[in-house]
């Protein structure tokens, strides 16, 4: 994967209608935030773009981390496309680190102690003695965590026809909420929203008593060993109230006017269970609090119709994009012609130029094929122009995609795939009256370089 193919895709991630839940549970508008649609299939993707670029922007060219976890993964899979090396800490016990995604030459691991904590205490060290960038979540880096999620508000606002109601997101240190009521009273101070959401941030049941106990100015915040908490295999990452941290965290809880739902192992299994019959998006079980705490909030009459939206950490859809060959495809270049026509709508061309722009690409360019949930849902057409610098060495005929299955990220995947396939040197012309499809092209990085002219005689 190529660095401007992760570097746009980071943040690209599509909101889907959820109209089968909807009709199961008899509200509407559902929406669902899948960013398992970021380059390492997690939200996390979206901060460590960002420490990767504060750490090259101070001249730090080695990032150290303490912890295991999707920040791990994500840094790891992310720093390739940098001139960066990644130090992590693990304990003397761990195994997390033998996956093959570690198994690169700019990343060094080291083990060290036997809890994570010994992890995070000398990462913080090491970072401190060698000059290194403390990537490891807290303080040191919190604000670039809020910074990251309030991008969330900006592209739900831009993607949700109307005000929006709610956002449920599972719970992590308060910082989603935080972030993200960030984002949203910029909106509001801009003008561009007339209203706040509420903000539910969902976690294991103990939140509900944290949460009660911190209206009523009555909390203390104790070590979680001491707090006799069954934490189980799908939650046991969610809490950490054992420092000034909880308190930060249940501080922008409380500040941005957030709530806490919280939610039983029995009530996550269950509600999580309802969800995977009848919607059919991918996500773990352990990230599926928002969508349980959404339908908890629901069951006890706390919602109404409006426009609510349920974030999903490692949520995705059903979708692949592949290069084709002429003689993989079941159908002929005609009824090819044909979909396309139909699908590019009021933007097609004559089906003879898209007839003989399928034939040039499928013998010296390439043709992509996007299927959602096994069904063929949108076809690009990439044209090799015969140079190397002249122009671009590949021209982008056509991106079509089936105009009945929207919000699915199709046109952005088919782009990501030409842009990698291409590396990079590859055109395109769009319509002057086709807002919508140029904000794409330039947030996938294109740029209006000349005005196209055509003679008509």
């Amino acid at each position: 994967m190529s660095k401007s193919i992760v570097v746009n895709m980071v943040g690209k991630t599509p909101l889907v209608r959820a109209e089968k839940l909807e009709s199961k549970l008899g509200i509407s508008k559902i929406y669902l935030k899948l960013e398992g649609n970021n380059p390492s299939g997690q939200r996390i993707d979206r901060l460590t773009y960002l420490l990767i670029k504060d750490a090259m922007d101070i001249n730090k060219r080695t990032i150290c981390t303490g912890t295991d976890g999707a920040l791990a993964k994500s840094l790891a899979l992310i720093s390739q496309q940098y001139d960066i090396e990644c130090v992590f800490i693990c304990n003397v016990n761990s195994r997390v680190f033998k996956g093959k995604e570690f198994q690169r030459d700019n990343i060094r691991i080291i083990q060290h102690g036997h809890k994570q904590s010994d992890c995070i205490a000398y990462s913080k060290e090491l970072c401190a003695k060698n000059g290194w960038y403390n990537a490891t979540l807290g303080l040191e880096n919190n604000i670039l965590n809020m910074t990251a999620l309030s991008f969330i508000s900006d592209e739900l606002h831009s993607q949700v026809k109307g005000e929006i109601d709610t956002v449920f997101s599972l719970m992590s240190y308060g910082f989603s909420v935080a972030g993200m009521s960030l984002g949203f009273r910029q909106l509001w101070i801009n003008k561009k929203i007339k209203k706040l959401p509420r903000l539910y941030n969902c976690t294991i049941n103990y939140g509900n008593v944290i949460y009660e106990s911190f209206k009523k100015k009555s909390l203390k915040i104790i070590p979680i060993e001491d707090a006799h908490v069954e934490i189980n295999k799908y939650n046991r990452h969610l809490l950490n109230f054992n420092s000034s941290i909880a308190q930060d965290a249940l501080d922008s809880i409380y500040d941005a006017n957030g709530i806490i739902t919280g939610i039983s192992q029995e009530e996550l299994i269950r509600y999580t269970n309802i969800f995977k019959q009848v919607e059919n998006i991918r996500f773990s079980t352990e990230q599926g609090y928002a969508i349980a705490g959404f339908m908890k909030e629901l069951e006890k009459g706390n919602l109404s119709k409006g426009n609510h939206v349920i974030l999903l950490n490692d949520g995705r859809v059903n979708l692949t994009v592949r290069k084709v060959e002429r003689d993989e495809i079941d159908i002929s270049i005609d009824e090819l012609v044909s979909l396309m026509d139909e699908w590019l709508m009021e933007y097609t061309d004559p089906r003879c130029e898209i007839r003989e722009a399928l034939h040039a690409a499928f013998e010296k360019g390439f043709v992509l094929m996007a299927y959602y949930n096994g069904e063929l849902a949108g076809i690009s057409v990439v044209i090799h122009t015969g140079f190397e610098d002249f122009i671009p060495t590949y021209h982008l005929g056509y991106i079509a995609t089936k105009r009945t299955i929207k919000g699915r990220g199709i046109a952005t995947q088919l782009l990501n795939k030409a842009i990698e396939l291409s590396g990079g040197k590859i055109s395109l012309h769009v319509a002057k009256d086709n807002n919508r499809a140029i904000k794409l092209y330039e947030k996938m990085g294109f740029e209006k370089a000349y005005i196209r002219m055509i003679y008509k005689p």
